[in-house]
Formats: structure tokens, C-alpha cells, sequence
């Protein structure tokens, strides 16, 4: 994942004293890059203790892992430091031409895309996709968009006979990740990882014994921290938006890899529902 989109993620996350590292970081990548502890505790006034806890806040086991990743990336791209006043999305401004709204949803969903796949954890997917091909039903959970997401993933699944259910209202959540059990997959699906009815899930789901998978934005999160396997997404949106726009569109991506994985293991054998299905969405009276 690109260096700056994840220290500015989760930049808002930070306690003062990791956003001032985090600051030196970002301001001064070349002079920060293949530093040691000692250096960048001395330059930036706090103690090793205080950069190792940073370094594991960006999500790395300690400062060697993380200062290993910077060094490479800022080999890789020489970015200015984010304009902490600019927001770090793409957005648009009321009575702008069609033109521009038409380049500002291509652009946040192309570099939706991008990040989501800069974020993502091959390893993780396929541990997920192994349990998803092994269990016997594999459900999915989400609020508002993320329960039209989870829609989607059924009427995926559904089509290689997977059981799996997917319904919008909570109660009726609450009611079927109770009836999960250790052979089947729970994929809960919120983008902040913060959504209140969607934590009551994956924590029923969990108690059941059901193995749980979450799709959430990219950091530490409540629903993150209750799942088995995380998956994570990016998307270069505000937090004040009207609709979710580019984390839907990695909230799919992250679906359509997890299904196309699953059936690439079982082509052989779920071929015929593919079939089955798509002589059937033909049929006209």
C-alpha cells in the first residue's frame, strides 16, 4: 500500500505524540528512509518506545518491519508530503459540469481499485477462501450499503450452490448468525468496522462458532479485531459523503475475488449450477 494513503488513513487514528512521528515521517521520507530506532527517536524529541508503538499503530510488528516497508516505498515513488489543509479525497462541489462529476467517480473508483488491491493480504484471502470453499453455508452481513454488498455476495454464491444467506434487516441478522455454527463462514461487511448492529453480528457469529471474515477499511477496528481473518479495502473518500461511492467499489472487489477463487476450486463441480442458472435468467414465457 502506498506510504502516504496508510499513515494518512489512519492518521486520525493517532494519539499527539505518533502523529508528530508520523509527521517527520511524511515530511522528511528520504532523510527518514533505512534510519534506526536510535535516530528517529533523537530527531524526533520522543523515546524508542514511543516509535515502536507507532510503527505498530501503521500495523507492523515493530519498527524494523515498518522501517523496512517506508525505506522500499520511498524507493519506489518520491511523493510530496500531503497538504494536511487539501483533503486527501476526490470530491466534488455543487453545480459543477457533468464532466466533472463524470471524472470524479471514474477517479475514485479507479484509485478505489488501487488501494484496495495495495491493501490487500494474498495470505488472508486465501485463508479465506479455503474456509469459504470447505463450509457447509457461508452468510453475509452488512448495514445500509454494505447489506447491498452483502446482497450481491449471495446471488453469487447462490449461484454455485452455496447455501448462503444475506438479509437487510438486523433482527433478521441476529436470528441467522445465531444458527451459524463451526462449519460454516460468516463475512461481515462494514466499511468504518465501527457500525454497532454489524459488531452485535460478528459477535453472535462468533459465539456460535462460526468462522468470521471481516471486510472493513484499512487499520484497527472493532469488527476487525473480532475476525478471524481480515480483509481490508481503501477508498480515497471523505468522511462526510452522501452515499458510499468508491468503498463500495472495493467492497465488490474484494467479493468478486473471493467468489472467483471459490468457484476456480470448484469449477468442476459447480459448473452445472452455472449452467442451470444462466439457462434459467434466459427463460421468457
Amino acid at each position: 500500500m502506498n506510504k502516504w494513503n496508510k499513515i494518512t488513513e489512519l492518521y486520525p487514528k493517532f494519539n499527539k505524540t505518533q502523529k508528530h512521528v508520523a509527521d517527520f515521517f511524511m515530511q522528511n521520507a528520504q532523510k527518514a528512509s533505512g534510519r534506526t530506532i536510535e535516530e528517529i527517536a533523537e530527531r524526533t524529541g520522543v523515546s524508542k518506545a514511543t516509535v515502536v508503538r507507532f510503527a505498530k499503530a501503521v500495523g507492523f510488528a515493530g519498527y524494523r518491519d515498518f522501517i523496512m516497508w517506508f525505506t522500499a516505498a520511498s524507493a519506489e515513488e518520491i511523493s510530496p508530503a500531503p497538504d494536511k489543509t487539501t483533503p486527501t479525497y476526490i470530491d466534488v462541489s455543487p453545480g459543477d459540469s457533468i464532466d466533472k462529476i463524470m471524472g470524479h467517480i471514474y477517479l475514485t473508483s479507479k484509485q478505489s481499485i488501487d488501494q484496495t488491491m495495495e491493501a490487500c493480504d494474498e495470505q488472508s484471502i486465501t485463508l479465506a477462501v479455503e474456509r469459504m470453499h470447505r463450509a457447509k453455508r457461508v452468510d453475509f452481513f452488512g448495514m445500509g450499503a454494505g447489506a447491498i454488498i452483502a446482497l450481491d455476495a449471495q446471488q453469487k454464491f447462490l449461484r454455485i450452490n452455496k447455501i448462503s444467506y444475506a438479509f437487510s434487516d438486523s433482527h433478521t441478522q441476529a436470528t441467522v448468525a445465531s444458527t451459524l455454527t463451526p462449519a460454516d463462514v460468516c463475512v461481515i461487511i462494514s466499511y468504518s468496522g465501527e457500525t454497532p448492529d454489524t459488531q452485535r453480528i460478528a459477535e453472535i457469529a462468533k459465539g456460535a462458532g462460526a468462522y468470521v471474515v471481516s471486510i472493513t477499511k484499512y487499520g484497527d477496528n472493532s469488527i476487525s479485531r473480532l475476525a478471524d481473518v481480515k480483509l481490508f479495502v481503501s477508498s480515497p473518500e471523505s468522511e462526510i459523503r452522501p452515499a458510499a461511492t468508491g468503498s463500495r467499489i472495493s467492497q465488490l472487489c474484494i467479493i468478486d475475488i473471493l467468489y472467483t477463487a471459490v468457484l476456480s476450486i470448484e469449477y468442476d463441480n459447480v459448473k452445472q449450477y452455472l449452467d442451470a442458472s444462466r439457462r434459467a435468467s434466459r427463460y421468457k414465457r
